[in-house]
C-alpha cells in the first residue's frame, strides 16, 4: 500500500492479500491545527458520478444479464429473470403514472423480503418518485409516523401486512393515503400485479424526465431509531449511484493494481454468484447487498425471516455463495451444531454489518464454518459502505476495516472540533458523494449531522490510522457521565464478556442522586450457566477505574431488547429500570 503525505516523502509498504492503497495525509486547518484525513486512491481514477436517474442507469446494467435468474423466493422457488426485472419495472412505472402517481410523489413500500421489492423500488424511481422502504416489523403508530414525516400518499404493501396498514390509516388524517396496492392477494384490495400490465410508451421504455441527480430524492429509508422515533433519510440519485459505483470500481481497480494472479482470481471468484438475503432489504445494508449482487449478475435469494434450518436449507438448495448477516446471527451461527445436517459446500463467505462486532467473534464463525467472514461499516446517512474489513482489502483485528472509494474519513475532537492525528480518539466523520441530503422535514437535525463543509458527523467514537484502517470505540450518545467523567459502555461490556458463562451483555447509564449517572449491566447467561451477580460486579471493579464500576448493579435477563437488525436498544433497558423504581 502507498502512504503519501503532502508534507513528507512517500513511503511504500505491502500488506499480504491487500491492494495498493494510497492514503493521503492532508493538513487540515479546522481550528488552525493539523490532522489526518484518509481516502482511498486507486491505481485507476474513480469515475465521476453521472448526473442521471439511478433506476435507469441500473436497468441498463441489468439488461446485459438477459434471461439469467435475478431474484428467487427461498421458500416457494418463484423467480424473476433479469429480463423480467427490466420489463416489469418499466411497465409498472407507466402503471403508476396512469394511476396518478406524479413526478416527485412519495410511495411507501411495506413488505418483508420479497422478489418484487426491487421491481417496486425501481419503477417508483423511474417515474421519478420517492420510494420509502419501511420495516415490516413497525407498529401501526410507527407506520403512521413514517407516512406523516415522508408525506407518502401511495402505498405498496405485502398481503400479510394489510391489517397493519389499515390500523395505521385509521390514525392518520382522512385521505392521507390516495391508493394502496397489495403484493399478493387480499380480498377487497387492488393487486400490485395490475400495474404490471401497463405497456411502456412506444414499447421502448419510459420517457426520461429532466432532473438534477444530486438534488432529487430517490430513496427515503428511516434510520433505526434506537434513541427515539426514526428519522427519514433523504438519499439522492447521486447517493445511490455512488454506492453502486463503489463496488464496481473496487473490482476494476484491484484487477488493474498489479497484484498477483491469485489475488485477481479471488476477486473474480464469484462470491456474489448467489446471495442469501435474510437481511431486511428495506435497510441500507440489505439494500446495498441486494443491488451489488444484481449489478454483478448474481442471484438474490430472498428469505423473509431467519430460522436456522430455513437459513441452512436455503444455502443447500439454492447453492448460496455469499451470506451477509448481522452480529447476533454471527454469534448464533458460531455456536450452532446444525451445520453438519446440510451440504454447504457452495458457500464462500459471510459478512457482518449494521453494528460493530468483536473480531474474535468473526474468527469463531470462520473457524466453525470454514468460510471467510468480514465486516463492514456504514450508516443509512452515508448510503454507501465507509469501510470493509476482510477480503482483498486486508484484515486487521478489532478494526471495522479500510476506507472505501468515494469516501474521505477524519477523526474530530468532540470538544474543540479539531481534526485529530493518527491514533487519537474522537468522532468519526465522513464526506463524499454518497452522504445524504439530510433528514426530511428536520433542518435542525440535518445541520447538526452534516456540517457546512459536507462532513457527516456519525456519532461514533473511533481512531484512524494512516494505513486506511478505522477502529470504533463507542457511540457518543451512549457514553455514561459519572461525576463528570465519561464512561464507555463498550469498554465495560468487553470486560464482562471475558467472564465464562456470559453470552451477551449491554451496559447503559441509569440515574444516580449522588453521581448523576452510573453504569448498570444487563447480562444474558449462556445456556446452562450459573452466574453470581456479586462476582460480576467484583470482576469489573478489579479491572477498571473507580468511576467505571457497575455501581448501578447487574441484572440477569433472558434476552436483550433489539431492533430488526439486531442492535441493542439501550433506551428500553433504561426505561425498564426506571419503571421498576416506580
Amino acid at each position: 500500500m502507498h502512504l503519501a503525505s503532502l508534507s513528507s516523502s512517500q513511503t511504500v509498504s505491502r500488506t499480504p492479500g491487500s491492494v495498493l492503497l494510497k492514503t493521503t495525509l492532508q493538513r487540515m486547518g479546522v481550528t488552525g491545527e493539523d490532522g489526518l484525513v484518509v481516502r482511498y486512491e486507486g491505481v485507476i481514477p474513480q469515475p465521476p458520478i453521472p448526473n442521471t436517474n439511478f433506476a435507469s442507469f441500473l436497468l441498463n446494467i441489468l439488461e446485459q444479464h438477459g434471461d439469467e435468474v435475478a431474484l428467487v423466493d427461498a421458500g416457494t422457488g418463484k423467480y424473476h429473470t433479469y429480463g423480467d426485472v427490466c420489463r416489469i419495472s418499466r411497465r409498472v412505472r407507466e402503471g403508476l403514472a396512469s394511476a396518478g402517481v406524479g413526478v416527485g410523489d412519495v410511495v411507501l413500500l411495506l413488505t418483508p423480503n420479497h422478489i418484487d421489492f426491487p421491481l417496486v423500488m425501481l419503477s417508483v424511481l423511474l417515474r421519478p418518485g420517492v420510494c420509502v422502504p419501511a420495516s415490516p416489523t413497525l407498529a401501526p403508530e410507527e407506520i403512521a409516523h413514517v407516512v406523516q414525516v415522508s408525506r407518502a400518499q401511495w402505498v405498496v404493501v405485502h398481503e400479510n401486512l394489510v391489517e397493519i396498514v389499515e390500523r395505521a390509516t385509521s390514525i392518520l388524517p382522512p385521505h392521507s393515503i390516495k391508493r394502496t396496492w397489495v403484493l399478493g392477494h387480499a380480498p377487497g384490495w387492488e393487486s400490485f400485479a395490475n400495474l404490471m400490465r401497463s405497456e411502456t410508451k412506444g414499447g421502448a421504455g419510459p420517457e426520461e424526465v429532466d432532473m438534477d441527480a444530486q438534488k432529487t430524492v430517490a430513496l427515503m429509508p428511516f434510520s433505526s431509531g434506537t434513541t427515539g422515533l426514526p428519522k427519514g433519510v433523504m438519499l439522492s440519485h447521486t447517493n445511490l449511484l455512488a454506492a453502486l459505483l463503489q463496488s464496481k470500481y473496487i473490482k476494476e481497480d484491484l484487477q488493474s493494481s498489479g497484484e498477483s494472479k491469485s489475488s485477481r482470481e479471488r476477486i473474480s471468484a464469484g462470491v456474489l454468484e448467489a446471495t442469501l438475503m435474510v437481511l431486511p432489504v428495506c435497510h441500507i445494508y440489505g439494500y446495498n447487498m441486494m443491488i451489488n449482487t444484481l449489478s454483478a449478475g448474481g442471484r438474490v435469494v430472498m428469505l423473509p425471516k431467519f430460522s436456522i434450518h430455513k437459513f441452512l436449507s436455503a444455502i443447500q438448495t439454492h447453492k448460496i455463495t455469499f451470506a451477509p448477516i448481522v452480529p447476533h446471527l454471527v454469534r448464533y451461527l458460531a455456536q450452532t451444531e446444525a451445520w453438519s445436517q446440510y451440504d454447504l459446500t457452495s458457500l464462500r463467505a459471510f459478512s457482518s454489518g449494521s453494528s460493530p462486532i468483536h473480531s474474535d467473534t468473526l474468527l469463531a464463525l470462520s473457524h466453525k464454518s470454514g468460510r471467510g467472514t468480514g465486516q463492514g461499516y456504514g450508516l443509512t446517512e452515508s448510503c454507501a459502505s465507509i469501510t470493509i474489513n476482510g477480503g482483498p482489502l486486508g484484515f486487521k483485528m478489532h478494526s471495522v476495516g479500510r476506507i472505501l472509494p468515494y469516501c474521505e474519513v477524519k477523526i474530530r475532537d468532540v470538544k474543540s472540533g479539531r481534526t485529530l492525528d493518527e491514533g487519537e480518539e474522537g468522532e468519526v466523520c465522513v464526506r463524499g458523494p454518497a452522504v445524504m441530503l439530510g433528514y426530511v422535514g428536520d433542518a435542525d437535525s440535518t445541520a447538526a449531522t452534516v456540517d457546512q463543509d459536507g462532513w457527516l458527523h456519525t456519532g461514533d467514537l473511533g481512531t484512524l490510522h494512516s494505513d486506511g484502517f478505522l477502529f470504533l470505540t463507542d457511540r457518543i450518545k451512549d457514553l455514561i457521565k459519572v461525576k463528570g467523567f465519561q464512561v464507555s459502555p463498550g469498554e465495560l461490556e468487553k470486560v464482562l464478556l471475558e467472564v465464562e458463562g456470559v453470552a451477551e451483555v449491554a451496559v447503559a447509564g441509569v440515574p444516580s442522586e449522588r453521581y448523576g449517572e452510573v453504569p448498570r449491566a444487563w447480562v444474558v447467561p449462556a445456556e446452562g450457566a450459573t452466574l453470581n451477580l456479586e462476582h460480576l460486579q467484583q470482576y469489573v471493579a478489579e479491572r477498571v477505574a473507580t468511576h467505571k464500576r457497575l455501581s448501578g448493579g447487574v441484572v440477569l435477563v433472558d434476552e436483550l431488547p433489539k431492533n430488526s437488525l439486531g442492535k441493542v436498544v439501550r433506551r428500553r433497558l433504561q426505561q425498564s429500570h426506571l419503571t421498576s423504581k416506580l
